[in-house]
C-alpha cells in the first residue's frame, strides 16, 4: 500500500514537472531548432553580441572589438588562446574588479586541473550561471518529453558547489553542484541525495553515504552522473560495505562515526523491510547489481563518448532491461558545447545561440597546418579540434578537444566528443597533461639518480590506469613500487583531478615497467617506418594505449 501511494505521488509529480518544463522550455527548444536551419546566421549573431558586450574591457580594447565587422576580422585581430594566456587577466579582474575580460564581474569560477601545477579557474558571470541553468532545464525538458526517466526519483551525482574562495572572495567549485543546491522545492523533492553529500571530503565515506541514501529509495528511475565510471565504483563500494549500508537503512540514520550532514536525520527514515529485502537478495546472488537495487530504473544520463564507453560496457548486464542511455552532451568546465535535443536518438545540438565555435580538421591541426572552419563548414564523419568564444571571457579558446561530426540536424552538424587532443589523456575526468608527466618523471628519476634516455606513459582505458615505461641502461635498481608511489605523489600534487580520481578509486595505481637500453630508438624507427617524418619526429611521452601500436610490453623486462 505504501509503495503504491509513493508511486502514485511520484507519477503526479512527474506530470506536474513535465507541464512546467513544457511551459518554460518549449519555446527555447523551438528557437534552437529553428536556428539550426541557418547556423551561419546564428553564429554571426552570437559573435557580434559577445564582442559588443565586452568591447570596453581591457582585452576588448586591446584587440579592437569595436572595429571587428565579420569573422575574418575577428580571426585577424584575436589569436588562439590557452588558459595560461588568460590567467593574468582572470586573476587581476578577480582581485581588482577591473573589466579585464568581461564587462560583468564573475560571480563564480569553475575549478579544474591545469597544464601546470596551478588549477584553472574559469570565470562565470551572473548571466553565465543563468545560461548553465537554462541548458540544464532544456536537457530536462527533452528528457521528460522523450522518456520516462523522471517518473520516479532521481539519483543525481554532482561535484561540490563551493570548494573554496578566490583571492578576491568569489567562490569556486562545481557549477552543477551549485545549481543542484539551489533547485526549487518541486525539483529537490525528486532528488535522492541531499546536496550536502558532495561536501564530504573523504571519498570512501562519501560513496558509502551516497549508497545509504540510494539503496534506501527503491523507486529510482533516473541516474545522472557525468562519468559512468562513478557507477562502477559505487557498486563496488556497495558490495564491499553492504552490512554497514543495510544496517544504516534499517536504523534510518548514518553510522555514528560518520560526519553529520544537514537534514540527515529527517531525510532518512528507519526502513527495516527495505534493508531485509536487499539483504536477502545479497544472500541469493552474492553481489547486488543496479537491477536488484532499482528495478524501475528507466535510464542513465551520462557521457557516452571517449573513454566513457569502457565503463558503460562494464555496466552491461548490471542494469534493468529496456533502460535508456542518454548522452549528457559535450560539456566542459569552459563551455556547454552541446545539448541533447532528442534523447531517443541522442542528437546533441551545438549551443549555437550562446557560443561561437571554430574548428580545424584533426590531422591538419596535429601537423600545424589547416584552415579554421565555422560550424556550417564541417563535414559529416570528419574529426576536428574545437575552439570557442564565450560571453565569459574566453576568446578563440583552444579546448584541446577532438569531436566527430555524426550527422546533421537541419543544416547544423551534430558532433560528439572523441577524446582530449594531443598531449592530454582523460580516462575518468583527470585530464592529465604531458607537461605534468614530464615534470613528475624527470624529477623522480633525477632524485634517484636513474639515467634514462626514453620513457613513455600510456593511458589504458580498459584497466582505468596508467603505465610508465622507462628505458634504463642498468637493471640493478628495479624499484617499481617505490618509483610508482613517488610519481603518484608528484602527479596528485600537480593535478587536482588526478588526485581526486585516485582518491575515489576510479583510477587504478600507476604501474612502472622497465625497458632495455635502445628501446627508444626502436620506437622511433617504428614510427618513421609507419609514415612519420624523421626530420620532424617528436616523442609523445603521454598517449592512449589503444592509439600506440608499438608493443612495449613485449620488450619490458620481467619483474
Amino acid at each position: 500500500m505504501k509503495r503504491s501511494m509513493t508511486m502514485q505521488s511520484s507519477y503526479i509529480g512527474h506530470q506536474v514537472l513535465k507541464t512546467i518544463l513544457s511551459l518554460t522550455q518549449g519555446l527555447y527548444h523551438r528557437r534552437l531548432i529553428k536556428c539550426s536551419k541557418n547556423p551561419r546566421h546564428a553564429q554571426v549573431n552570437i559573435l557580434k553580441k559577445i564582442l559588443a558586450t565586452n568591447a570596453r574591457t581591457e582585452f576588448g580594447k586591446h584587440h579592437g572589438f569595436k572595429r571587428i565587422n565579420d569573422v575574418n576580422d575577428f580571426r585577424k585581430a584575436v589569436a588562439i588562446h590557452r588558459y595560461e594566456d588568460l590567467r593574468s587577466y582572470i586573476e587581476r579582474q578577480e582581485l581588482t574588479g577591473e573589466s579585464c575580460l568581461t564587462s560583468a564581474s564573475p560571480v563564480y569560477y569553475h575549478r579544474t586541473s591545469g597544464t601546470v601545477g596551478e588549477p584553472k579557474n574559469i570565470p562565470v558571470t551572473k548571466s553565465g550561471l543563468t545560461r548553465i541553468k537554462q541548458h540544464q532545464q532544456l536537457s530536462a525538458y527533452t528528457a521528460s518529453k522523450g522518456s520516462e526517466i523522471f517518473r520516479g526519483k532521481v539519483f543525481g551525482i554532482t561535484g561540490q558547489a563551493i570548494e573554496g574562495r578566490m583571492a578576491g572572495g568569489t567562490p569556486f567549485g562545481s557549477a552543477s553542484g551549485l545549481i543542484y543546491q539551489n533547485q526549487s522545492k518541486l525539483v529537490r523533492a525528486r532528488y535522492v541525495l541531499p546536496p550536502e553529500v558532495s561536501e564530504i571530503e573523504n571519498y570512501e565515506t562519501r560513496y558509502i553515504v551516497m549508497a545509504i541514501y540510494g539503496l534506501a529509495e527503491p523507486f529510482v528511475t533516473c541516474i545522472g552522473t557525468a562519468n559512468p565510471s562513478t557507477l562502477i565504483r559505487l557498486l563496488s563500494v556497495i558490495n564491499q560495505n553492504i552490512d554497514l549500508i543495510l544496517d544504516s537503512i534499517a536504523a534510518g540514520r548514518l553510522p555514528d562515526t560518520f560526519p553529520r550532514i544537514a537534514k540527515s536525520d529527517s531525510d532518512l527514515s528507519p526502513n527495516a523491510q527495505r534493508a531485509e529485502y536487499l539483504r536477502t537478495r545479497c544472500i541469493d546472488i552474492e553481489k547486488l547489481t543496479f537491477s536488484d537495487i532499482w528495478p524501475e530504473l528507466k535510464g542513465i544520463v551520462t557521457w557516452t563518448g571517449g573513454s566513457c564507453a569502457v565503463p558503460l560496457r562494464r555496466l552491461t548486464g548490471l542494469l534493468p532491461d529496456n533502460h535508456m542511455i542518454i548522452e549528457l552532451g559535450y560539456v566542459a568546465s569552459e563551455v556547454r558545447g552541446t545539448v541533447n535535443v532528442d534523447v531517443r536518438n541522442n542528437l546533441c545540438l551545438p549551443t549555437l545561440m550562446d557560443t561561437y565555435f571554430e574548428f580545424v580538421e584533426r590531422e591538419s591541426w596535429e601537423q600545424d597546418t589547416g584552415d579554421f572552419l565555422s560550424l556550417h563548414e564541417l563535414e559529416d564523419g570528419r574529426e576536428y579540434y574545437v575552439f570557442v568564444t564565450t560571453s565569459e571571457g574566453l576568446y578563440r579558446y583552444d579546448m584541446n578537444d577532438i569531436v566527430r561530426v555524426t550527422g546533421m540536424l537541419n543544416e547544423t552538424p551534430i558532433f560528439a566528443f572523441v577524446q582530449k587532443g594531443k598531449g592530454v589523456t582523460n580516462i575518468t575526468g583527470e585530464k592529465l597533461h604531458e607537461a605534468q608527466v614530464l615534470n613528475a618523471v624527470m624529477a623522480t628519476l633525477e632524485e634517484r639518480d636513474i639515467q634514462s634516455n626514453f620513457f613513455i606513459m600510456l593511458a589504458d582505458q580498459e584497466d582505468a590506469g596508467y603505465t610508465l615505461y622507462v628505458e634504463t641502461a642498468s637493471t640493478t635498481d628495479r624499484i617499481e613500487t617505490e618509483l610508482s608511489n613517488a610519481l603518484e605523489r608528484y602527479l596528485r600534487a600537480a593535478n587536482i583531478e588526478y588526485d581526486g580520481k585516485r582518491a575515489s578509486g576510479r583510477l587504478a595505481s600507476l604501474v612502472v615497467r622497465w625497458l632495455p637500453n635502445g628501446t627508444g630508438d626502436k620506437y622511433r624507427s617504428y614510427c618513421v617506418s609507419n609514415g612519420q617524418r624523421d626530420a620532424q619526429f617528436k616523442y609523445l611521452h603521454l598517449q592512449y594505449a589503444h592509439e600506440c601500436s608499438f608493443d612495449f610490453n613485449a620488450l619490458a623486462l620481467s619483474r
